[in-house]
């Protein structure tokens, strides 16, 4: 009967419950569209390039292609410099402190993972390099004697 408290009180549940599924539906949609906007593997120099500020202070991934000639191995501070392009026209520097893996060429397919510095060089912490249809990740050496003893035995 209506006005009775018996109804009174099963219409606070259902607004209750109405109101609950709604919250739990607005989280869960929220958790659904973070989670697709966190799977882009990784992004293209023009993507960067056309929104800089965009990507400052992230740690990120670029995949592109070594731009042929700008690839420079410094071996006494054990460091790899190269350049990364989608089209031969736009290029972001990018910085490795690492060994430089054999697999690395001029002109192939990279993904390196890292941050933009202030100065608009990707600093990699992680270079993965194109072999056949698949990325391998390059073993990164701490310890600079380490990587004396074993450059040396080869």
């Amino acid at each position: 009967m209506p006005g009775s408290p018996i109804h009174s009180h099963l219409m606070i549940k259902r607004y209750q419950l109405i109101i609950g599924a709604a919250i739990v539906a607005a989280i869960l949609g929220g958790v659904i569209y973070q989670g697709f906007q966190s799977t882009v593997f990784y992004h293209t120099p023009g993507e960067i390039l056309a929104a800089p500020s965009d990507f400052q202070g992230r740690t990120i991934r670029i995949g592109a292609l070594v731009e042929k000639g700008s690839s420079r191995w410094d071996p006494e501070a054990v460091q790899l410099s190269f350049k990364v392009t989608e089209d031969s026209q736009n290029f972001i520097a990018v910085v490795y402190e690492g060994v430089k893996p054999d697999m690395f060429r001029e002109g192939q397919g990279v993904v390196v993972e890292g941050r933009m510095d202030g100065s608009g060089v990707f600093r990699a912490e992680t270079l993965l390099v194109k072999h056949s249809e698949e990325y391998s990740a390059v073993e990164k050496y701490v310890d600079k004697e380490q990587l004396y003893r074993t450059l040396s035995k080869q």
